[in-house]
């Protein structure tokens, strides 16, 4: 039989990992039986999981309710849901629910297991089952649940599979909430919407990978007054991402989102001339004025001969469906030889390129 245990305050672990089995909390100690007990308000109890609780069609079904909260490093659904004084007997047969007392009168128990697969995806690719990769990008994850004036601290954000119970008021909202870095997003336990979201994760645009049509200039002429070429040069690819939040910046502002743009760009070391492009050969425009990089790197890439890898980093509206990038290759003509540099003979068009979110 469980031991009937009272609920403490617990020491945050900001690292995910599996919620402690079987614990059982309410308001100050006891060493009583589950045996003829009656549940009071804001005991909580919690369990790992391997396998669904619930199928598709029956009464504890809550995966198509949309009930899910993502961030940089978790994901979380709703996968079954009860509310009621009794543990339902589809739900009886998971860790700690069966022995469960029923709820006192007034109060019922709120019951959700989570998805042990959720659909929405975390934007970093760390793993966050992996503490010092966590600590890498100074991460930091919280989590608890607010109902009515109580919060109840948990050891970690649950993982896939896990369930808990919350014994609450009748009709009274429970919200797990989550935060990480500095921001918190809720979900509530009885109606699965989201309180206090994070809007780029819900709006349906893509935060992955979107491909543009490359940028590409021939027979452009550059001289240094001893010599003079014709430069033909592409940029191979040209990928971009949208991103709510960055391991180097955080959270963007609020109403914006971060827009990486990457593209390769190529360079003359058989000639001895490199093409550097600087800040302003690339702009974006989304419904507004174009505006300027907030961060831009290059890089050169292995065993390519010299061609660059640059990286750009733009503040959009997370609103906007789409972008367009503004590319005009100027910078520094670099001469290897430690000559003179060079110059354009006419200042290259600018091209644009339209992205789709």
């Amino acid at each position: 039989m469980l031991d009937y245990l009272h609920r403490v305050q617990t020491t945050q672990d900001k690292f995910i990992k599996p919620l402690i089995p079987l614990t059982l909390l309410t308001l100050a100690a006891s060493g009583c039986s589950l045996l003829g007990e009656k549940a009071e308000a804001y005991e909580l109890v919690t369990g790992d999981g391997a396998s669904a609780l619930c199928t598709n069609g029956d009464d504890l079904w809550f995966f198509d309710q949309d009930a899910a909260i993502v961030g940089p490093h978790f994901s979380l659904a709703l996968l079954c849901h009860h509310a009621g004084a009794a543990i339902p007997e589809a739900l009886a047969a998971a860790e700690g629910l069966g022995e469960l007392p029923e709820a006192a009168g007034d109060v019922e128990w709120l019951v959700n297991q989570f998805a042990l697969a959720p659909e929405l995806v975390a934007e970093s690719q760390v793993d966050p089952d992996d503490p010092a990769a966590l600590e890498s990008e100074a991460v930091g994850l919280a989590a608890w649940i607010e109902a009515g004036e109580e919060r109840i601290e948990l050891d970690a954000v649950p993982a896939p599979g896990a369930h808990l119970a919350v014994a609450v008021p009748e009709g009274e909202d429970a919200v797990l909430w989550v935060e990480e870095d500095g921001r918190a997003q809720g979900l509530s336990l009885r109606s699965g919407e989201r309180v206090d979201p994070v809007a780029a994760y819900y709006d349906g645009r893509t935060l992955g990978p979107v491909m543009g049509d490359e940028f590409g200039y021939e027979e452009v002429a550059v001289a240094n007054g001893d010599n003079a070429w014709r430069l033909t040069c592409g940029s191979s690819f040209v990928e971009s991402d949208r991103s709510a939040w960055r391991p180097e910046e955080g959270w963007a502002e609020p109403g914006t989102v971060f827009l990486d743009v990457r593209f390769n760009w190529c360079s003359y070391a058989d000639a001895a001339l490199r093409w550097n492009l600087d800040e302003s050969a690339l702009t974006v425009q989304a419904g507004g004025e174009p505006v300027a990089a907030t961060a831009w790197s290059a890089e050169e890439l292995p065993d390519t001969d010299g061609t660059m890898r640059y990286t750009a980093v733009f503040a959009v509206p997370e609103d906007a469906a789409g972008a367009t990038l503004v590319f005009t290759p100027v910078g520094d003509l670099e001469n290897l030889d430690g000559g003179d540099g060079y110059a354009f003979v006419d200042t290259p068009a600018a091209t644009e390129r339209e992205l789709v979110f």
